[in-house]
């Protein structure tokens, strides 16, 4: 079964069970509204007939004005001894029935119930009458069959339009559904991940599922798109070395003859060997922390003296004749993984190396700032233009005019590694530059220890 369908039996279920209810409850007003009016409407002919009796020149006289019988109630006149003096009975029965003062009360006869009430008239000191009036119970209800044959008409058809708009309604609020499983069979079918839920509506909880799922493809095109990239630059880093290799290789076991080429030819290899070495160790850390397929020990550690040490130990490469200082602010701590953190300050002060300018300057400063710890390394390199900054963090992307400006230039993986680690950390990384003047990145953990 359809949700649709589903929807519309409950709902047409639940209007059964309602319609139910609203009938018995009509049902039950009704026979007390009846039985109330047939009892005010009994009272009334009796205690308006008593008024009709008169003792005149030594005789019982009753006026023309007696009713006898009104809408179905039944009205006579009783002597003590239970005769009837005028008027008469439905039943023979009823004029046997003792006689009982002021009280509507119901009697059996004759196979049916009748409602009888008594009001006693004392026409003279020593004599006395009994106006009677008796009226089938039934008749007090005589007019609901009419209401129950309309209510039972009614009742039905209400329940078919019901059930009938509750399908449309449930139709029309389920499109969206229909809609995500059509372009969810499209992309099946078609690999295309650029097709997008067409959602129409004023935003109710169907269009926001269409809405996530809508950028559940865009993230999921996004990944698609980056693996692609991804595969694509990896085999081209990769096919570098790996003929450099071969060839070296083919060099060795057809040209070299003397010992001194052989180590040459094999310094080659094992240069290119540390190269992929090198790749396939980065590309398998990042792939860790983008995954989080291993568990680090974040604990409270002393910042100031993590970035102390590392710049310590990378002012010893001195490339380029750069210099590097820093300025610390003391008795920072952070929650962290230690390792982690140093890997990525190691690589944002390797990249200022890298692109700096000969005997440039690279500062790192670390401090706190409107509750926020911020670590900065800047530089007076080359700098990075506006439209390449958002591609830095791409894996494998390589400013070009950096590139050619650089010996050595990495493999592009070193910020994208930065930013994952910065991420794990739950922080934040920015990046400052400007071509010919040099770049500032800074990165913000709101994790303070």
């Amino acid at each position: 079964m359809t949700i649709k369908l589903k929807i519309t039996l409950w709902f047409t279920v639940f209007m059964v069970l309602l319609s139910a209810v609203v009938f018995a409850f009509i049902a039950l007003v009704t026979r007390s509204t009846a039985g109330h009016q047939a009892r005010g409407a009994l009272t009334g002919l009796v205690e308006s007939n008593t008024h009709e009796i008169e003792y005149d020149d030594g005789e019982l006289e009753i006026d023309d004005d007696f009713v006898s019988f009104k809408s179905g109630i039944y009205c006579f006149v009783l002597g003590d001894g239970g005769e009837i003096i005028t008027g008469y009975a439905p039943d023979e029965a009823l004029e046997r029935v003792p006689l009982k003062e002021g009280a509507v009360h119901s009697v059996r006869a004759g196979g049916e119930t009748y409602l009888v009430y008594d009001r006693r008239v004392q026409v003279k000191k020593n004599l006395q009458v009994w106006v009677r009036g008796a009226a089938p119970e039934s008749g007090a209800a005589i007019n609901t069959p009419a209401l129950y044959r309309a209510v039972l008409i009614a009742v039905p058809l209400l329940i078919l339009l019901a059930a009938g708009g509750g399908y449309l309604i449930a139709g029309r609020s389920l499109g969206p559904i229909r809609q995500i499983g059509k372009t969810a069979e499209e992309i099946r079918e078609s690999g295309d991940l650029s097709k997008r839920i067409e959602m129409r509506g004023r935003g109710d909880e169907l269009h926001r599922l269409a809405g996530t799922f809508n950028r559940m493809f865009d993230r999921l095109e996004a990944n698609f798109e980056a693996q692609r990239h991804f595969t694509s630059d990896a085999s081209h880093e990769l096919r570098t070395p790996v003929t450099t290799i071969l060839a070296q290789c083919e060099y060795a076991l057809e040209n070299v003859s003397e010992k001194e080429e052989l180590y040459e030819s094999i310094g080659a290899i094992q240069k290119q060997g540390y190269r992929m070495a090198h790749l396939i160790e980065t590309l398998l850390s990042f792939t860790r922390l983008e995954q989080r397929t291993e568990t680090y020990s974040f604990q409270t550690i002393d910042l100031s003296e993590l970035v102390r040490s590392v710049c310590r130990e990378q002012k010893k490469s001195g490339e380029k004749g750069i210099a590097l200082a820093a300025e610390i602010e003391p008795g920072i701590k952070v929650k962290a993984e230690g390792t982690l953190i140093a890997r990525m300050l190691e690589n944002l002060i390797r990249n200022a190396y890298r692109y700096g300018r000969e005997k440039g300057n690279i500062r790192v400063t670390l401090g706190k700032a409107g509750g926020e710890i911020r670590l900065s390394v800047a530089d007076d390199g080359v700098g990075i233009a506006d439209a390449e900054i958002p591609k830095i963090w791409s894996r494998f992307y390589r400013v070009e005019r950096s590139r050619s400006a650089a010996k050595g230039a990495g493999l592009g993986l070193g910020l994208a590694l930065v930013k994952q680690i910065v991420e794990l950390h739950g922080g934040r990384i920015a990046v400052k530059s400007e071509p010919g003047w040099g770049s500032v990145f800074t990165v913000l953990f709101d994790n303070a220890g």
